[in-house]
């Protein structure tokens, strides 16, 4: 009698394990079959990015954004380096350098500054209305076309029409600005001056 339990309760246990082995393969092939999956996908995500006001979407997905995002964010920093009085150059100059890449901090900052102490001294204001803006996808870079009008106290000294371009890079989830310089209507991406 005490071998037939035995026997019973050891085919029991032995029924337990190979049951259990079964469901630990299967749980092993279930998470390897999640994990190719997961690699699949990896770096193929996009973000939807929707702005306070609704005129366009926008979208990041990887290392790349969206000419809509581009030419948005572009105007906006152009208005912060253009748009500029004596009494908000230092504000806009912060906020301007808070988006600037961290390798080029230091000469987008002297460039900046250099402006804004021009402003100041002369007690000058400048004002950028964009007429034309032409994106770059794939190199991140933003033309922006349209006239200049410079002001020394309340008397226009000088009104011309300017191309500015304006670079990215995406790092982190964020866009930073990497170059602003004026370029020309020929070049307006600058591709000649670059060359040489």
């Amino acid at each position: 009698m005490q071998l037939r339990i035995f026997t019973a309760e050891r085919d029991n246990q032995r029924a337990e394990i190979t049951f259990m082995r079964l469901a630990v393969g299967g749980l092993a092939l279930a998470l390897l079959a999640n994990a190719a999956a997961l690699l699949s996908v990896a770096g193929s995500e996009r973000t939807v990015i929707i702005p306070p006001e609704v005129h366009k979407t926008f979208w990041v997905s990887g290392r790349k954004v969206s000419a809509d995002y581009l030419q948005e964010m572009a105007y906006w920093y152009a208005g912060l380096a253009l748009n500029i009085t004596p009494q908000v150059a230092d504000y806009q100059k912060h906020l301007f350098l808070k988006y600037a890449a961290p390798a080029e901090y230091g000469r987008l900052q002297a460039e900046f500054g250099a402006r804004s102490d021009f402003i100041r001294k002369n007690n000058a204001s400048t004002q950028f209305s964009a007429q034309a803006v032409l994106p770059n996808e794939a190199t991140m870079q933003v033309a922006l076309s349209g006239v200049l009008m410079t002001w020394v106290g309340d008397k226009k000294a000088a009104e011309k029409q300017t191309t500015w371009l304006v670079g990215f890079r995406y790092l982190n989830g964020r866009l930073h600005v990497s170059e602003f310089r004026e370029t020309s209507d020929q070049d307006p991406f600058g591709a000649g001056a670059a060359a040489r």
